[in-house]
């Protein structure tokens, strides 16, 4: 599994999380939390190399990152849309259990 995230800005709120945008770069996946208004709360990368497929590897390490680092959750893998080159999905606050 990726290490998890930095350390989250101080003033991060799950509830502000409109949706989660994840894309392969050159040096591997990375994530944007992004806003209602789109602008980003926090970025990420998940060491996993940029030819790893989305479906099911990315989101095998991604899913368990956002419920326990960020408390956040989508309702399950057909929230992703593809769209050009990343992924997105609508995101809602998320409390472990």
């Amino acid at each position: 599994m990726a290490d998890l995230p930095d350390a989250l800005p101080a003033d991060y709120e799950p509830a502000h999380v409109f949706r989660v945008v994840a894309m392969p770069l050159e040096r591997g996946w990375g994530v944007w939390l992004r806003a209602a208004d789109d602008s980003i709360i926090h970025s990420f990368g998940l060491g996993l190399s940029p030819e790893t497929p989305f479906r099911p590897e990315v989101l095998d390490v991604l899913g368990p990152i956002l419920n326990l680092q960020f408390r956040l959750a989508y309702m399950d893998d057909a929230a992703w849309d593809e769209i050009d080159n990343h992924w997105s999905a609508v995101v809602y606050e998320y409390t472990p259990r």
